[in-house]
């Protein structure tokens, strides 16, 4: 998780962006059959007094854990660690981002078939009820399925 130092400097960095827009994103993967590595992301997009996107600013978080799920096909345990660590980070960074713009990216899929379906629902209700927003799945979770997967991997 970020440490208090890490979080007090992306804080300010949103603070000094009045025109942002902030994505929280978290994506994991299986790397050892009981290892598995976590990446949270907060991308700070960049938007000019036009309303254009003009960049933007990824800081990311990567830890280990042992994983708990017995059935590594389906991996709720490991899909409700990442809603756990966005939701801390959502809390860690509330002050800004109630004054803000943001989204919330998880990397589960509502396709029912597809691993991270187990956790779909209790992953989208936990997240709207700590937070109070509608997280957005795959395939729209791009802070998710993009940003923090180029660091999970």
């Amino acid at each position: 998780m970020y440490s208090k130092e890490e979080v007090d400097f992306i804080k300010k960095f949103i603070e000094e962006r009045p025109n942002c827009k902030v994505y929280l994103g978290t994506d994991s993967q299986r790397i050892k059959k009981q290892k598995v590595k976590y990446a949270t992301v907060v991308v700070v997009h960049y938007i000019d007094e036009n309303g254009v996107g003009k960049g933007a600013k990824i800081f990311a978080d990567v830890n280990y854990e042992n994983t708990k799920d017995s059935n590594l096909a389906k991996p709720f345990n490991r899909m409700m660690k990442e809603v756990q660590l966005i939701t801390d980070l959502y809390e860690s960074l509330e002050e800004v981002l109630i004054e803000r713009d943001f989204e919330i990216h998880i990397d589960v899929n509502p396709e029912r078939g597809a691993g991270s379906n187990v956790a779909y629902d209790a992953a989208k209700w936990t997240i709207a009820g700590v937070i109070g927003v509608e997280p957005i799945c795959k395939p729209d979770a791009w802070a998710a399925s993009a940003a923090a997967d180029r660091y999970s991997k």
